[in-house]
């Protein structure tokens, strides 16, 4: 219910592909072999210098695709509550926003090795992972 309405007042940025309805990796690979073939099939006109160093000689020179691959590592657990709650302050809706903060804030953790445990500590970055908002906040982090 609250991704829902997250969905109705803010839409993931377009060339976001994971972890959205009716948009897969393959239709993001589809994508970017279609970049490519097309920079690859279309070319631009370039003015060079003859060898002669008199005058210019017309060259055509394919567009370039490039391409940059980033894994973010702990990217879940990496997300700034002060900044997240930033970003959320400019989605419409004030019921959102704030069930959306109280969601996020207010977080302890503690570990236990053995019967050992530890002292409990706020959580000030990450958002909870195996709900199904988690991708979407990560989503906002990203692409505000």
């Amino acid at each position: 219910m609250v991704l829902k309405r997250l969905l109705w007042v803010w839409t993931p940025h377009p060339h976001q592909y994971a972890y959205r309805s009716m948009r897969t990796t393959t239709m993001q690979l589809a994508h970017l072999i279609h970049e490519v073939e097309h920079n690859r099939n279309d070319y631009f006109q370039v003015n060079l210098p003859k060898k002669s160093g008199i005058g210019n000689q017309l060259h055509y020179r394919p567009h370039r695709t490039l391409l940059v691959l980033v894994d973010f590592s702990k990217a879940f657990d990496s997300i700034d509550h002060r900044v997240l709650s930033r970003l959320l302050a400019n989605i419409p809706g004030v019921n959102c926003r704030r069930w959306l903060r109280n969601f996020l804030c207010g977080r302890y953790a503690k570990t236990r090795v053995g019967n050992r445990h530890s002292d409990r500590r706020p959580m000030l970055r990450g958002v909870p992972q195996g709900s199904v908002l988690g991708p979407y906040l990560f989503s906002l982090y990203v692409h505000p």
